[in-house]
């Protein structure tokens, strides 16, 4: 009896919490579709948005090997309060803050780009 009602109360709590997954997360909003001139393109992000973290600084390394001395020189020039590199297959979260500067590589540890986030 005991172990039954064990196992009903965890099926219960599983399929509470998780029921809204299930159906396409707990959101009644609509997508937001975008319109206007900018609908489809890519959006860059602005020279001020990149002024946050350093980025703007550091356009002349794209192209470099990121290797101790370069990632040295990208601490010293962005001043950046944090920094991480992205890979392709890199893992990262989604939060957005624009003090930290993103390095972007390819396979070969050759930096791509720069960006806040």
């Amino acid at each position: 009896m005991k172990h039954a009602l064990l196992a009903a109360i965890v099926t219960t709590t599983f399929l509470g919490l998780n029921g809204c997954a299930w159906f396409g997360g707990g959101s009644d909003e609509a997508p937001s579709t975008q319109t206007g001139s900018n609908a489809g393109t890519a959006s860059q992000p602005s020279d001020e948005a990149l002024k946050a973290c350093g980025a703007d600084r550091l356009k002349a390394l794209t192209g470099a090997r990121l290797d101790q001395n370069v990632r040295q020189h990208i601490v010293d020039q962005s001043q950046a309060q944090q920094f991480r590199v992205l890979a392709p297959d890199t893992m990262k979260t989604m939060d957005y803050r624009q003090d930290r500067l993103n390095i972007h590589v390819n396979e070969q540890g050759v930096i791509q780009s720069f960006s806040c986030g």
